[in-house]
């Protein structure tokens, strides 16, 4: 049977987490990645189940939710420096030293996440709302392409925050095999330095903002804007059984009273 991948815009949209609530919303899907599915952390650090660092108090926050069935899917941080020190110069080791005057309009991409749940969504399911020419399109049907259109949506988003903010460098550290993904795509990743240690398989690297902007990637899809976290109405409830429930967190529900 042939089928037809979906464009990003058509089935997500990308949030800035400007609310306390929001910025829990990244802190759960972190633990459910991080923790829970991919076992990077160690669950007993965190008894909350909101995977949290001291990084986040200087970091922007963005999310993506499924449009039809309003679940949060996947996160990434931006963050800002402290001392002159970004959160990757601390497990890794660079080639050369930032220059003190980058400092201001840089910062450091990370706690990229995508939920097992982002690899189940397809219009074949009725249950949700969406037209009837969208629902006889598969969408996303590669597992990998999934994490990918997911990802570059959050690039996009972070991308615009940042030359609106007039933030020019990013700093990440992420696995070769994740940089190459990248490059694949036409961003110019670029490595910098080392790993700190034998263990660990990640690399620092770098990447322009205006050039992650200006990929052609983005003349066909990721068209939209991102949107405020508070711009949602407060109340976002679906018909279970016939009785109305709001959504709270990531995929918890609650009946209105």
């Amino acid at each position: 049977m042939n089928r037809q991948k979906q464009s990003f815009d058509s089935c997500f949209e990308v949030f800035l987490a400007d609310t306390p609530e929001s910025k829990k919303i990244h802190y759960q899907l972190r633990y459910r990645v991080y923790c829970d599915e991919i076992g990077f952390e160690e669950k007993e650090q965190f008894p909350a189940q909101l995977e949290m660092d001291e990084w986040d108090s200087r970091a922007v926050h963005f999310l993506v939710r499924h449009k039809y069935t309003h679940q949060w899917l996947g996160g990434l941080r931006m963050v800002r420096h402290k001392g002159h020190v970004f959160p990757f110069q601390e497990s890794s080791i660079t080639h050369e030293r930032i220059p003190s005057a980058r400092y201001k309009n840089s910062v450091e991409i990370s706690r990229l996440c995508i939920t097992k749940e982002a690899r189940r969504f397809a219009f074949r399911n009725s249950a949700i709302d969406a037209p009837e020419e969208n629902r006889k399109i598969s969408f996303l049907h590669d597992y990998r392409n999934i994490n990918r259109n997911i990802m570059w949506g959050l690039y996009r988003a972070a991308a615009l925050y940042s030359v609106r903010q007039g933030i020019k460098h990013w700093y990440m550290l992420s696995t070769p095999a994740l940089a190459y993904c990248v490059k694949k795509q036409g961003f110019d990743i670029q490595q910098i330095g080392e790993a700190g240690s034998r263990e660990s398989v990640r690399l620092p690297y770098y990447l322009s903002a205006k050039q992650v902007l200006d990929n052609s990637l983005w003349l066909e899809d990721y068209r939209h804007d991102f949107r405020l976290y508070s711009d949602i109405t407060n109340d976002i409830s679906v018909d279970v059984g016939g009785r109305q429930v709001k959504q709270i967190g990531v995929i918890s529900f609650v009946s209105r009273i």
